[in-house]
């Protein structure tokens, strides 16, 4: 089914290349996404249309057609990663070996190129199947997306198979990063968790909060032995770059809200999939390759296991997922952006507070 052109209601575009790989865009009146099916099915833009902003960190290299084409051979995240949302399945974090096969950092349905099809196209709604098969680890990922009407909500529903003959352990998680205009000192993180647990070893040189410590998200104990309120996003000054994990939910939910530009981003997810939520906060901080103490971004991140240093970390704790041969996984997820005037109701209905 091909894409049928219209220029008002929701619509899809799949006529188009970025980086030369496989650009499609899906909209409403509303919202607009950007999702590079070439790579990953990475979700490049989340622009909110009324204000024209986009609310996802972009990253200010300058890849090359060529460059991304060449390390995505080479199965290098860094060297491919143009900010936006990824989808990380069956490695979150450190380079591992898992049943003799070699796996890098935040290998590798995030490197992959994903088939997709329309599978409705209409005014009202419009839904985009896109699939994938591992390479290394025989596994088959399908998500589709739908955005209907009216509706500041992306719609997302997957379905993970084992098409091997062996269990295999897995770690699943969404990598949505956030940036300017969108994030500035005036934003605030929402979620409730009983616990949060900083990494072990802190990953800048100006930590603002003790490693391998447990706090909470408003009185994190700092490294200076005065708390620290991660809720509130802090300046770029600060040159501070912290890894966090929200490891005993109590809901399955989290916001960011900006109070001086009036607007906010939620997401809601399944909590039997997603049960832990990771922070990645680089505030100005981040020495030295990639970021070079120069990157303004944050990430909070829904996934199925932690730390983010490897499959066989998850395996050790026992929070890494497992997949029985010809077993099939469900799962959700739900994004809705938020103004003031629609803040409460949409609060309200999706994240039941």
């Amino acid at each position: 089914m091909s894409c049928i052109r219209r220029n008002l209601g929701c619509r899809i575009n799949d006529e188009l290349t970025y980086k030369g790989l496989k650009l499609i865009t899906m909209e409403n009146e509303l919202i607009k996404i950007s999702i590079l099916a070439g790579k990953g099915t990475d979700i490049l833009e989340l622009v909110y249309k009324p204000k024209d902003l986009n609310l996802l960190w972009v990253s200010p290299k300058n890849f090359s057609s060529y460059d991304i084409k060449n390390n995505l051979a080479k199965n290098d995240f860094l060297e491919t990663y143009l900010g936006g949302w990824q989808e990380i399945i069956p490695n979150g974090g450190s380079p591992v070996i898992y049943k003799g096969a070699a796996y890098n950092l935040h290998d590798e349905t995030p490197l992959l190129a994903w088939d997709y099809r329309i599978i409705e196209d209409s005014i009202d709604r419009i839904s985009i199947e896109f699939s994938a098969c591992l390479k290394k680890m025989p596994l088959n990922i399908k998500k589709t997306i739908t955005l209907i009407l009216g509706d500041p909500v992306i719609y997302i529903n997957e379905e993970l198979s084992n098409l091997g003959g062996e269990p295999l352990d897995f770690m699943w998680g969404h990598h949505p990063c956030f940036g300017e205009p969108f994030i500035d000192e005036n934003c605030v993180i929402d979620f409730h968790s009983e616990e949060i647990l900083s990494n072990i070893n802190s990953i800048s040189s100006n930590p603002v909060v003790k490693p391998d410590t447990i706090g909470r998200l408003d009185a994190f104990p700092g490294i200076n032995g005065q708390a620290v309120n991660l809720s509130k996003v802090m300046n770029r000054k600060v040159k501070t770059a912290e890894l966090l994990y929200a490891t005993k939910m109590l809901d399955n939910w989290f916001t960011i809200k900006n109070s001086r530009q009036k607007i906010g981003i939620g997401f809601i997810f399944d909590e039997n999939i997603f049960r832990y939520l990771y922070l990645w906060l680089v505030y100005g901080g981040g020495e030295g390759y990639p970021w070079y103490s120069d990157t303004y971004s944050l990430a909070v991140e829904p996934w199925s296991s932690y730390p983010g240093l490897g499959l066989l970390e998850a395996i050790d704790n026992k929070t890494s997922l497992k997949i029985m041969p010809g077993e099939k996984i469900n799962t959700w997820l739900k994004t809705v952006i938020f103004n003031d005037r629609a803040s409460y109701q949409a609060k309200k209905y999706f994240f039941k507070i």
